[in-house]
């Protein structure tokens, strides 16, 4: 039996990727780059490597130096395979139940925006600030353009299964992110029906999320194709396009159990966008579903999640119901504060250089700039520099008058 390579350690194979990302990730034939395992022959080994996805494989002959990968990388290799992905919530026919109007609503069956086709419902997920229950799903499910916006309505079934704005409004978007965390958007429910929590045709109820590891075995539960389960094969960055761009997103792809997959299984199809990948035995969320691949050949079978706990914190929702705290009361208002006497003419004139003789004759009440200004008196400086007073004894009365006549 050949001898085994040896198995480069994770950091090494880790600073190969973020180097292969830099060099490589900007080629327009390239689709993704993780690490995953390495295949000979169509056979996945235990060799786990840095691989280039890209659209369509060239024979190697026919590139030229420069445009040929290497073959490893700093003692890592390189593995280059065929993959082409696109967002997976075009309309298809699905299994019957899940397509129709169900009450009550629940992950695994179809909703969308009303002007997108279909995909699926992910989890009921709470708001962490205001508490209020909500549907998560991707963003090209619950928004899909740039004129999304927050407040537009949200059905189940998905436009393509019947659903309409008019009789089958369940909520209203709420949230959304498209970027290298993920591909997702929330939608908080109006209550119009009951809600719960369970996978579609399980018992499975995701409460808690971790991240996946490579060869783990998943599952989800879709609109399109329903229960399935394959194994985590490779993890890193995606190149998807949407209708507003080509986005790189961060998360993990899973392909077949069985090398090949002779038993043509798909794993997911178009209309499965928004379905939450976990682990079927613990029951943990893992992440979201939000592209496959456009390849008939069964092999050839894969299914693209960004991660859970990303798009979670992305949108500020939770798993858990969450606890609002009530309000705290309204501080007690400051007691109110008298309002500062306004300056008297005694100490305006003082300032202004008016001898005390004068002022000691003078009975003069509190008085404020306007009423002085009333009276023919022009006031200038005193703050950054010497105090002025002018009198117009066309104006002055009262008080001013007396002090005109003394003077």
């Amino acid at each position: 039996m050949p001898e085994q390579p040896a198995q480069p350690d994770r950091k090494k194979v880790q600073e190969v990727y973020e180097k292969v990302v830099k060099t490589f990730g900007q080629r327009a034939n390239v689709t993704g780059i993780d690490i995953g395992y390495k295949y000979d022959g169509g056979v996945r080994t235990d060799q786990v490597t840095v691989r280039i996805h890209v659209r369509e494989k060239v024979p190697l002959e026919a590139l030229s130096d420069a445009e040929a990968f290497p073959k490893e990388m700093d003692g890592v290799p390189i593995d280059v395979i065929q993959g082409h992905y696109s967002p997976s919530a075009n309309g298809i026919l699905a299994l019957l139940s899940r397509r129709h109007r169900r009450d009550p609503i629940q992950p695994g069956i179809s909703v969308s925006h009303p002007l997108v086709s279909a995909g699926t419902i992910a989890a009921v997920v709470y708001d962490r600030v205001t508490g209020a229950p909500c549907i998560l799903s991707n963003w090209h499910v619950l928004a899909g353009s740039v004129f999304a916006q927050a407040g537009d309505a949200i059905v189940q079934p998905g436009r393509f299964d019947g659903g309409r704005r008019e009789t089958d409004t369940i909520g209203h978007l709420e949230r959304m992110y498209l970027g290298r965390r993920g591909d997702a958007a929330i939608a908080v429910l109006n209550g119009t029906r009951q809600v719960s929590p369970v996978q579609d045709a399980t018992t499975v109820e995701v409460r808690t999320t971790r991240r996946a590891f490579l060869g783990d075995t998943v599952a989800k539960s879709g609109r399109t194709t329903g229960l399935t389960a394959g194994v985590v094969d490779g993890m890193g960055r995606y190149r998807i396009t949407y209708s507003v761009g080509t986005h790189e997103i961060e998360g993990f792809i899973i392909r077949a159990t069985a090398d090949g997959n002779p038993d043509n299984i798909e794993i997911s199809g178009a209309g499965d966008s928004g379905a939450l990948w976990y682990d079927p035995e613990t029951h943990e969320g893992l992440g979201l579903h939000f592209a496959g691949e456009s390849d008939p050949a069964p092999a050839a079978e894969y299914a693209l999640a960004c991660h859970l706990d990303a798009v979670l914190d992305e949108l500020n929702v939770s798993l858990e119901p969450v606890e609002v705290a009530d309000s705290p009361a309204p501080p007690a208002p400051e007691p109110a504060q008298p309002e500062p006497s306004a300056p008297s003419l005694l100490d305006v004139l003082r300032g202004a250089g008016v001898t005390e003789e004068v002022l000691s004759n003078i009975d003069v009440a509190v008085m404020g700039d306007a009423a002085l200004r009333d009276r023919g008196v022009r006031i200038t400086g005193g703050r950054t520099g010497p105090m002025q007073i002018a009198i117009d004894p066309r104006l002055a009365r009262g008080e001013i008058r007396l002090l005109l006549d003394m003077e």
